[in-house]
């Protein structure tokens, strides 16, 4: 499985990873032969890079979740989302259902976040929002929290960006940077999410307060109350750094996408002050540097493809050179290394 520029992928490759609508629901599943026409529909929607293999057997890879719990998760916030920009009875139920096939999926030790969920422009709120709550969970999981602490952590993630939906939607759907006057009225959203969230039954205060508090910076630079330091939650912490590091890696019609080892690095040139250096350290320690489907020059100045990944090695196969085809583990002490990425 390969994560390539649209313009690179050819006519004839496997979608190696389904795209999902802002439904949920699959819109090319896993498996399908890419056609011209397919591929001038995904580009019309904005998608600009895709996970395709050229073989059956590339597409066995799975991410940290699920595509039936991935799928589940975005209906499941989607609806939630669409029903609180209504001012319609909120129904958190199915939220708290996926939470918990959530919890159940990242229970091995092993998993890492290893693949970037591909999304475009029109549903980014939805997928931003799981791909979150799937990083923050992993984080909780690394760091011993009990199953009761992860329902917590990974309930308060999904939701973190529900106050959203009490926005003006002429700034939720803007390209480009907000103008001073549309980043006030953003910056509103963390309080709104805390009204929102907190006394519903089945839904802990502390999920409330990571909604409250995901905006706020450890030298009090965040919003929308100034928090320092001890003041803010532990999975407050937890979902900052998850939530800049998806938005980072996401990229937006604004601002270039970064690499993973990039969005980690950028990261841990902010922190002490922005963001807990314990918190970006346990990101890094659950979150891939190179995912599943990176292309890769290694420092034997060979070319290759990351085909798995966990805490301990990746499994690289080169593209390149007389040892095309063949895989070899590369581990933190190695010689072989990598250099750079390049796709």
């Amino acid at each position: 499985m390969r994560y390539l520029p649209l313009d690179e992928v050819k006519e004839g490759m496997l979608l190696a990873r389904s795209i999902f609508g802002e439904d949920g629901r699959t819109l090319l599943a896993r498996g399908t032969k890419l056609t011209k026409g397919y591929l001038e529909k995904l580009k019309a929607m904005n998608y600009s890079f895709l996970f395709v293999g050229d073989r059956p057997e590339d597409l066995e890879v799975k991410g940290a979740l699920s595509e039936q719990t991935f799928s589940q998760a975005v209906k499941a916030v989607r609806e939630l989302f669409l029903r609180t920009a209504k001012k319609q009875n909120l129904d958190f139920k199915a939220v708290l259902d996926v939470v918990d096939f959530m919890v159940d999926e990242v229970t091995d030790q092993n998993v890492l976040y290893n693949i970037i969920d591909l999304c475009n422009h029109d549903h980014y709120t939805y997928l931003h929002s799981v791909n979150v709550g799937t990083i923050a969970t992993i984080m909780g999981r690394n760091m011993g929290l009990s199953r009761k602490e992860l329902k917590e952590l990974a309930t308060g993630a999904l939701l973190h960006d529900i106050g959203k939906m009490c926005i003006d939607n002429s700034i939720l759907v803007k390209r480009g940077h907000l103008s001073y006057q549309e980043y006030e009225q953003m910056r509103t959203h963390a309080k709104y999410g805390y009204e929102l969230i907190k006394g519903i039954p089945g839904l802990g205060l502390l999920s409330a307060h990571v909604a409250y508090q995901h905006h706020e910076r450890e030298d009090g630079s965040g919003y929308p109350r100034a928090l320092t330091g001890q003041q803010i939650h532990l999975y407050a912490k937890i979902v900052m750094v998850a939530d800049s590091y998806d938005a980072m890696t996401s990229g937006r019609s604004y601002r270039r996408m970064l690499w993973s080892h990039e969005a980690i690095a950028q990261l841990e040139s902010e922190a002490p002050e922005k963001y807990d250096p314990k918190m970006v350290m346990l990101l890094a320690q659950s979150v891939a540097l190179y995912p599943v489907g990176s292309v890769v020059l290694l420092n034997n100045l060979e070319v290759g493809l990351v085909t798995d990944v966990t805490r301990k090695h990746l499994k690289i196969e080169y593209l390149t050179g007389d040892d095309r085809g063949k895989e070899v583990l590369l581990r933190p002490d190695d010689l072989l290394k990598i250099e750079r990425r390049l796709s």
